[in-house]
């Protein structure tokens, strides 16, 4: 369960950023659909993030990703190897002093009912700092903390040992939830199995996980039932052999036959049943096809199934840029319900996204706390608040306001008469 993610130095945020979690006890409403309780606090299922393009919803959003891929790739790296690689180094590039400044992250969260808080300094050669602290009771307990050029602290509960010799490109969290039954170990699972994140508008990167679900019956048919209940018509989902017929027939006839001999009985095609009905509008049989002819949507839908499933189903949490690109509002407000629904969210799953639809910019689905937003300012630096940092009546109109530039985060367009030629 994410609590807080924290970001300076990366990409458009030049200064800290916090996005948080945790429930305001100064704000009421939907407690019993939105929240999740863990002892004397409570927290959010979900937060949604607005702001104009090229604010830096996306980035906060990367910064996430970045620093998953970070921990995620750290012991594959040789001694002398870059982090990153210099020329893509994603730092503040619009201040001088920021362009090769470290990066500074920081993400606390719940993994198995112990709060953890672990993060790092690094720029694109080394690690600057590292530290990882946990409170398996009331008070939080330093495990670690390393600074580069000084002497290091270390609990006693680590092999100390296995940290000689590692390389300043390398964090000690990877190192030690590899050869320690350890808290980093702990925080490691959480990383790899719970906190996922899904940057850009391109489903190929999650389609795949989808597809793999569709030999697994339960999958299938909560992957099946996602769909039907969104209204997309589809009846069935099959795996089928791949044969010569779905070869394009504009494939030049050497080649065809090259790919016939490629095809085995093992190549299998995704394929959705739909219904056909006859002119008097009665059932006439099944017709299948493959995923290209589903609309763009339904193939969006179809790829999210599966994330949004597994999230559900195991109480992960899910970062998810653009969620709304090709999916109709009323999509929107299923999947969003299916987060705040304690019959299918009993796991207390997370879902953070970005988003243009100002449709769900509304008290009937969030509490103010739950809603953020993201604003450059004349220096090109991306600032990130909370709806709940403004004073608001409850008769407040989230979207007309937001509409109306109340909370800012809004692009500021220009007259039209400049965009006439010869201006």
């Amino acid at each position: 369960m994410l609590l807080e993610f924290s970001v300076k130095n990366f990409l458009s945020i030049k200064d800290e950023v916090i996005l948080s979690l945790y429930a305001s006890d100064e704000i009421k409403g939907h407690e019993k659909y939105n929240l999740i309780p863990t002892g004397e606090k409570h927290i959010l299922k979900t937060a949604v993030i607005y702001g104009a393009n090229a604010s830096g919803k996306s980035n906060l959003i990367k910064a996430m990703g970045f620093m998953r891929d970070i921990i995620v790739n750290s012991l594959k790296l040789n001694p002398d190897e870059p982090i990153v690689p210099a020329q893509s180094y994603p730092s503040f590039q619009l201040r001088t002093e920021k362009a090769k400044a470290p990066i500074e992250m920081e993400v606390s969260f719940l993994y198995k009912d112990i709060y953890y808080r672990y993060g790092f300094v690094l720029d694109a050669k080394r690690i600057y700092r590292e530290w990882l602290y946990h409170a398996p009771e009331e008070s939080e307990t330093r495990l670690y903390e390393r600074i580069l050029n000084k002497k290091p602290y270390i609990s006693k509960i680590f092999n100390s040992k296995i940290l000689n010799g590692l390389p300043d490109n390398t964090l000690w969290l990877a190192a030690l939830a590899k050869y320690t039954d350890s808290p980093a170990r702990r925080v490691m699972e959480w990383v790899l199995n719970t906190f996922n994140v899904i940057t850009g508008t391109d489903e190929e990167s999650y389609k795949g996980f989808t597809y793999s679900k569709i030999d697994e019956k339960e999958y299938r048919e909560d992957i099946l039932r996602f769909l039907k209940v969104a209204d997309t018509g589809i009846e069935d989902i099959l795996l089928e052999s791949v044969t010569a017929e779905y070869l394009p027939n504009n494939i030049p006839k050497k080649l065809r036959n090259n790919l016939k001999k490629l095809i085995s009985s093992e190549t299998k095609q995704l394929v959705f049943q739909h219904s056909i009905f006859n002119d008097k509008g009665k059932a006439a049989g099944k017709k299948s096809w493959g995923q290209n002819n589903e609309s763009a949507g339904t193939q969006k839908l179809f790829a999210l199934s599966g994330p949004l499933i597994e999230t559900l189903r195991k109480g992960e949490v899910l970062v998810i840029d653009e969620l709304d690109a090709k999916l109709h509002p009323m999509i929107m407000r299923f999947i969003l319900g299916l987060f705040h629904s304690e019959e299918h969210n009993p796991h207390g799953a997370q879902l953070i996204f970005a988003t243009h639809d100002t449709q769900l910019l509304s008290p009937r689905f969030f509490r103010r706390d739950q809603i953020w937003f993201t604003e450059k300012d004349l220096y090109g630096a991306t600032d990130l608040y909370s709806l709940a940092d403004f004073d608001l009546d409850d008769q407040a109109d989230f979207s007309r306001d937001y509409f109306q530039g109340r909370y800012n985060a809004v692009p500021f367009v220009g007259d039209l008469h400049l965009f006439d030629k010869g201006v």
